[in-house]
């Protein structure tokens, strides 16, 4: 062999039948990836040289972790150490890759044997790789350490394959598979992909759970809302109830306060959710709070949210009050004359300035909401008593609806009878009917607790009866007692004429006002003038009841 006079250093990798894998540079014509070297299957000892008109290379055998077969370099001191250690630099960081994927890889040869296995593989499998190595893809399924495997198909086709599995390890995988063949179009290696798919199909799972529950509550509300009465169809007959909704549907359509007053149980909440669902803001946050169902000490931070740490228990991360939920909606603050003086000073700002600080907080905070109050109390009156601020009062009072008591409107009590049954009969499953000596019984009823009364009473008959016609035997004993006891007229021998006039009188006014209870009502009914009324009442030491509305408003005021 010669060498070259000036021989640059080179790198040459060929298998150990001789087939050129790699040169690193050009040393003749004929030397490049894919030539055949001669005579390398004969070699015994492990080194061979090869004269070429650029030189000598001089080969030796290398067994490494990923090449097999002859390293040649020129003979020049150091070079083959220098292509060797290159060549397990290049192993080393390949080797890396390997096994920090976070998918699981296995490698096997052209016959099916595995021989490369990374820790991912091991920890989607739950199946070390000493049982996989050295096992061929037929092994494995016969072990029953896989239920089927992708190398096996393809080696069997010759084409990428990809299947779902789930192993032993509870794991559910992608598996795809795919062939490697040499320069000649021979498969000569099957490297399998094997991704976990359990957190994605977990999270699809809690996704389409999540859809069927917001379908489910949907519904729920849907249900809600077509039982909850007057949401969309008012129930009434009466003129008083034709007012209300008439100011109901021309306050809807704009954003100012409106104070919605009137008794308990008469359906303030319900003429508030006509007003939202007929608004421009309809199809934003509607949110309610009751103002006296929440110690003082919570409301606020209810209302105003507050920052972390604002107080000992509060989140370390805050909460957003029921204003900021409410962004570009309506909040409605039932049973606003139980609220504190001290939160009537911040809820006044926000009503006027539609701002406020979270508690705890020194950012002002901005937000765009329509504010509906309601009461069954006399603000007014509760103003001269200087237990309602004024300005308050004013700023919410700018729009007011009155709904009126029910006793007042007695042509909605068998409308809302009928309506009322046929909600509870659906609700119950049965199909109950009201006798009539009942209806007329009914309408009699002074309905003190309004429409809630009604529709508590109409359940509990539903319920209780036993025949398919509800008869005023069903009814509460009290309620009996109320309608259908015969009025007994005694004659006091001891008393004289007028003292039994005056003991008349004031049993008489006395009924008269838990009846109206204003002293403006009774003197209205009566016929007689309002301080007539006054000067009786505290004649016989009747207590007056705060007045309720302005009956001179009509039912409702755009002030």
């Amino acid at each position: 062999m010669t060498a070259a006079t000036q021989l640059r250093p080179a790198f040459v990798l060929c298998s150990d039948d001789g087939n050129v894998v790699h040169a690193d540079m050009v040393l003749a014509p004929n030397l490049a990836a894919g030539t055949v070297l001669p005579d390398v299957a004969r070699v015994k000892t492990g080194h061979f040289s090869v004269e070429l008109g650029g030189g000598v290379l001089q080969f030796s055998r290398v067994q490494t972790k990923c090449f097999s077969g002859y390293v040649g370099v020129t003979c020049i001191a150091g070079s083959q150490n220098s292509a060797i250690e290159k060549l397990e630099s290049i192993n080393d960081e390949l080797e890396t890759i390997f096994d920090f994927s976070h998918d699981g890889i296995v490698v096997a040869d052209g016959q099916g044997v595995f021989f490369k296995v990374n820790a991912s593989y091991e920890r989607i499998t739950g199946i070390s790789r000493d049982k996989i190595i050295g096992e061929t893809a037929w092994s494995i399924i016969d072990k029953g350490l896989v239920s089927d495997s992708a190398t096996r198909h393809v080696l069997e086709t010759g084409q990428p394959y990809t299947s779902q599995q789930t192993f032993r390890s509870g794991r559910q995988s992608v598996i795809t598979a795919s062939p490697v063949l040499n320069q000649e179009g021979k498969l000569v290696r099957v490297v399998t992909n094997v991704r976990d798919m359990t957190e994605i199909n977990r999270l699809k799972e809690e996704l389409a759970e999540s859809q069927v529950k917001l379908h489910a509550y949907s519904k729920i509300v849907e249900t809600l809302t077509d039982e909850q009465m007057f949401r969309d169809k008012m129930v009434f007959r009466s003129r008083a109830m034709s007012l209300v909704r008439d100011c109901a549907a021309k306050f809807a359509k704009v954003d100012a306060p409106l104070l919605i007053t009137g008794e308990s149980g008469v359906g303030k909440e319900v003429i508030a959710d006509f007003v939202h669902a007929n608004s421009l803001r309809k199809g934003h946050p509607y949110l309610k709070i009751n103002c006296g169902a929440i110690p003082e000490n919570l409301l606020e931070s209810e209302l105003f949210g507050y920052e972390g740490g604002a107080f000992t228990g509060a989140r370390r991360e805050g909460r957003t009050g029921l204003f900021e939920m409410a962004n570009g909606g309506t909040v409605l603050l039932d049973e606003i004359g139980e609220l504190s003086l001290g939160l009537q000073v911040k809820l006044l700002r926000f009503v006027q300035e539609k701002e406020f600080y979270r508690v705890g907080g020194k950012k002002v905070v901005k937000v765009d909401v329509r504010v509906i109050a309601a009461t069954n109390r006399d603000l007014q009156e509760m103003v001269d008593q200087k237990q309602f601020r004024s300005d308050l009062f004013f700023r919410l009072n700018v729009l007011k609806i009155h709904v009126p008591a029910l006793r007042e409107r007695p042509e909605d009590v068998i409308l809302l009878l009928n309506y009322m049954l046929d909600k509870f009969n659906r609700k119950h499953h049965v199909d109950k009917r009201i006798s009539g000596d009942l209806y007329k019984g009914l309408v009699r009823h002074h309905w003190t607790g309004n429409v809630r009364e009604l529709e508590n009473l109409m359940e509990r008959l539903v319920v209780v009866s036993d025949l398919g016609e509800i008869t005023p035997d069903h009814l509460p004993e009290e309620v009996r007692r109320e309608l259908y006891a015969s009025p007994a007229v005694v004659a006091n021998a001891e008393l004289s004429y007028k003292e039994a006039k005056d003991e008349f009188e004031k049993t008489f006014l006395s009924q008269a006002l838990a009846k109206y209870k204003s002293s403006r009502h009774v003197a209205e009914k009566l016929g007689v003038d309002h301080s007539t009324v006054v000067k009786k009442a505290a004649r016989y030491g009747i207590k007056l009841m705060p007045r309720t509305a302005d009956m001179a408003d009509n039912f409702c005021r755009d002030e």
